[in-house]
């Protein structure tokens, strides 16, 4: 079917980040080979095509890392799509804080599996014949300590060693890649876009000389010189700010504009609550609410702009300078850490 320049293998490819670059290596036409947990029937069938190839798999098993890799070259070379290069990214993540077993399981997936997949296909990569990929983060990247997630800044952490490092070991030019804030199903579930959020009131609103300052303000409907806590009820909208359980927030806000302690602590249990089951939830309407505003301030970006960025280094056949690439914006600036800086602790 023709000779392709570079080729895609990943892992953790039905959903998120993975989802996306295998759709963009698609659209680029390169032959891709992914794996997941999930059964075919739960694939999104846009990404099943002639030149791509699904596994079943689990990456913190060996054996079925090896099982992915004997399939992926055998499906490769029975339909004549053999690259020049073979691109390997570990995508396969999660994020977990609390619960030993989940954080076990979070170490066995973020660090086993970065490392499973690198032994796997390193007899397939070596230097010049492709790159091998492993997906950190920018709390890792950055070095910024935000309270609770630690373990899954050290997971992170150690995915970009093994890309690196241990890559190098095994005769294999690798890189990591630090996303910033990405809009994907995980993080939905998360309260991280209503702490950066509160960030853009603080650092961007509240701010009459930061270059974001208008715009803030223009999204959040107030006028120039609103206090923090003003910004963020506009940024929030009518739909959220109007309705009973954010009385007491908005009370709050009103003895606490600048949002120094008193307000961050109360619009963190809002975007928390308890369910009935007694534990914390986020507040999915509002953590929507926080996606849309910051990706129209490109703080927030979708998993496609972190998927085109990984295959244009692709295309350059080389790790970018430091062995890491920062994907934190759409159009290459760096606006999230400083509303990280803003909550982190």
């Amino acid at each position: 079917m023709g000779s392709f320049k570079n080729g895609l293998v990943i892992t953790g490819g039905a959903s998120g980040i993975g989802a996306a670059t295998v759709k963009a290596a698609l659209a680029r036409g390169w032959p891709v080979a992914f794996c997941d947990v999930l059964t075919r029937d739960k694939i999104d069938p846009s990404l099943l095509t002639e030149k791509s190839l699904y596994i079943q798999a689990n990456v913190t098993k060996p054996d079925q890392m090896a099982a992915f890799r004997s399939s992926t070259i055998q499906s490769f070379r029975e339909k004549g799509l053999t690259p020049d290069k073979l691109n390997v990214v570990a995508c396969a993540g999660i994020s977990r804080r609390g619960d030993p077993v989940q954080v076990q399981l979070m170490k066995d997936i973020n660090e086993g599996g970065t490392f499973n997949l690198l032994r796997a296909f390193a007899n397939d990569i070596p230097a010049g014949r492709g790159l091998f990929v492993g997906l950190s983060s920018i709390v890792a990247a950055e070095g910024i300590a935000v309270k609770g997630d630690e373990e899954y800044k050290s997971t992170k952490a150690e995915a970009r060693r093994i890309a690196t490092e241990e890559a190098r070991a095994l005769g294999v030019e690798g890189f990591a890649v630090a996303p910033g804030a990405i809009d994907t199903p995980m993080t939905r579930h998360e309260a991280v876009f209503g702490m950066l959020l509160l960030g853009a009131a603080r650092v961007f609103g509240g701010n009459a000389k930061h270059p974001l300052n208008k715009e803030v303000l223009g999204l959040a409907g107030v006028p120039a010189g609103s206090t923090p806590g003003a910004v963020l009820k506009g940024l929030l909208g009518a739909a959220l700010t109007g309705i009973d359980d954010f009385k007491i927030v908005a009370q709050t806000f009103e003895k606490d504009p600048q949002l120094a302690t008193a307000g961050v602590l109360r619009f963190t249990a809002y975007l928390n609550p308890k369910g009935a089951d007694g534990q914390r939830h986020v507040r999915p309407e509002a953590i929507a609410r926080s996606a849309e505003m910051l990706t129209k301030l490109d703080v927030v970006i979708g998993p496609e702009v972190v998927a085109r960025l990984m295959l244009d280094q692709f295309e350059k056949g080389k790790a970018p300078k430091g062995g890491l690439l920062k994907a934190y914006s759409a159009n290459g600036e760096n606006q999230v850490t400083q509303l990280m800086g803003a909550f982190a602790g």
